[in-house]
């Protein structure tokens, strides 16, 4: 039994190793600067019937305090009834409301887009409704889409 659980805790960590990120995030990149990416994904995400609630950037913040990071900028967006009918589903949604896309730039100077995969709301809010289920679905469609309108292809 003991090397039943040793061989599966060895096999879940090696699965989770390796160069390609988990599909919790969800990656992209864009031929565009930052900038341009930055705001073609904003209208994008626009174009998806989301509200724009803001873009920070976290380069401007760190600079303040003499801290070195590559530039990226965070646009928070919402769909309010969506948002509200998922908060319905599980209060603890209200941690994952507004929606967040993280827009960064690697060392070389290419620009990607991240952002966490709806889906994993259902896991992280023990969310089970199929309503709510497919209230996900639909919200990572539309996202999905924003990025793909604007991604490298």
């Amino acid at each position: 039994m003991k090397n039943i659980i040793l061989a599966a805790l060895v096999t879940l960590f090696i699965s989770g190793c390796g160069d390609k990120k988990s599909s919790f995030i969800l990656s992209s990149t864009s031929e565009q600067n930052l900038t341009e990416t930055t705001k073609n994904l904003e209208k994008a995400i626009e174009n998806e019937n989301f509200t724009l609630v803001d873009t920070l950037d976290h380069k401007i913040t760190a600079d303040e305090y003499n801290i070195s990071i590559r530039p990226q900028k965070v646009i928070r967006f919402t769909h309010p009834q969506v948002a509200s009918m998922l908060i319905a589903c599980n209060t603890s949604m209200g941690m994952d409301v507004p929606f967040k896309m993280l827009v960064w730039n690697d060392y070389e100077g290419k620009t990607h887009i991240e952002y966490m995969n709806p889906e994993y709301w259902s896991l992280t809010h023990n969310i089970k409704d199929k309503k709510c289920l497919a209230l996900i679905n639909q919200t990572k469609i539309a996202m999905d889409k924003a990025v793909d309108s604007i991604s490298a292809k």
